[in-house]
């Protein structure tokens, strides 16, 4: 449960979350001796404090400006820094509007989340008789590429989520990596490595890891992920690990710089114009679904997910998935009946998500009310799903 793990809905599983990613080519030297030099130099962002926000409505280059979005708690049981980063400047504005829904949907998720948990611990301590200290929730962010310099047209944007209860928290850093282009595009690791760029970093993470490996958890690392964290930052890129995931607390998030090429140039790629808004079609048979015991339909969430052209990320820790194509994100939480997707609030659909025989089922009006996405059930049980 949450209660006991305040911490867990902060670890970075999937993806934590990055939606749009990109990476780098040499891991370049860690200068000083001590760990704390290390730390230091490792270490891309310092998590064992708040960060400092972008002041609001900064001029970060003549084309992006970031303009903060504040949100407060609604209870007094939670105390509340949050400053949501919403970018103007972007070409192409139908991404930009859609990148920003994101960056918003993932600060009100995360905001009601700990405004409950902090309500039930309030309540607890009341009946311990105990003096309750609110909770405290702040969400920064930095810009560390603003699309000009050694690799023109990549904003790389870093978001900070931290929680505390008291001791040490678990910070979640989120980044989103995109070509400002007329089009704009996600921008990967395989843009900026090649399709190599696995075998570049994990080499590179692990010769790192071998030179000091007092400083980290070497049997920890079992290589990069597809969706592995990153952002770019004056020609580098720093790949980013959650903080206890591969060393000590003290290491913070470790972060591993990669040199990029001076001449790279990531370039748009071109449009497909026979997948243009494609047609999707999947048929569910009767024994893909089951009714609850309030009668409502349960259909398997990565099979109609997957279908429906989504990437599928799960994280054990906090018993969630998340959901993402292009800039279109959502997540659900197995136990809780509350679903959203960009701006718009939690709605309940009936049942929570459930774990049976080891898949993870939703509600079937979460694909019709949440994905958008056209049902029909058929007279032999079979439930005809498209989306266009």
């Amino acid at each position: 449960m949450m209660k006991k793990q305040p911490f867990n809905m902060l670890k970075i599983g999937v993806v934590g979350c990055a939606i749009l990613v990109g990476v780098s080519a040499a891991v370049l030297p860690v200068t000083g001796s001590a760990s704390a030099a290390a730390a230091e130099h490792i270490t891309a962002v310092p998590m064992n404090a708040p960060l400092t926000a972008v002041p609001t409505s900064v001029t970060l280059n003549p084309q992006i400006k970031i303009k903060d979005e504040i949100l407060t708690s609604s209870t007094e049981n939670l105390k509340t820094n949050i400053k949501v980063p919403q970018l103007t400047g972007l070409l192409d504005t139908n991404y930009q509007d859609e990148l920003n829904d994101i960056l918003l949907s993932h600060a009100n998720k995360d905001l009601a989340e700990w405004e409950n948990e902090a309500t039930e611990a309030s309540a607890d301590a009341k009946a311990s008789g105990f003096e309750y200290r609110p909770y405290e929730l702040t969400i920064t962010y930095a810009l560390k590429s603003d699309g000009t310099g050694n690799l023109a047209g990549v904003v790389s944007l870093e978001v900070t989520t931290y929680g505390a209860t008291g001791g040490t928290g678990m910070p979640r850093v989120d980044t989103y990596n995109v070509l400002n282009a007329a089009q704009a595009q996600r921008v990967t690791l395989a843009d900026l490595l090649g399709d190599n760029f696995k075998e570049t970093v994990n080499a590179g993470v692990l010769a790192k890891i071998n030179e000091k490996p007092e400083d980290y958890f070497k049997d920890d690392f079992k290589g990069i992920s597809e969706e592995q964290d990153f952002f770019v930052d004056k020609g580098e890129v720093v790949v980013l690990f959650p903080k206890y995931s591969i060393a000590p607390g003290v290491m913070g998030t470790p972060g591993f710089n990669f040199s990029l090429p001076a001449n790279l140039i990531v370039k748009p790629k071109p449009a497909d114009s026979t997948q243009a808004n494609p047609t999707v079609k999947l048929e569910l048979q009767a024994a893909d679904s089951f009714n609850n015991t309030d009668g409502i339909a349960m259909v398997p969430f990565r099979q109609v997910a997957e279908a429906l052209g989504y990437k599928v990320k799960w994280n054990q820790d906090t018993r969630s998935a998340e959901l993402n194509k292009g800039t279109q994100w959502t997540s659900v939480t197995v136990g809780k009946d509350a679903y959203f997707f960009a701006r718009m609030a939690p709605v309940a659909l009936g049942a929570a998500p459930v774990i049976q025989n080891e898949t993870l089922y939703v509600p079937l009006k979460f694909v019709s009310d949440i994905l958008h996405a056209e049902v029909k059930n058929g007279d032999t049980g079979v439930i005809h799903i498209e989306q266009k």
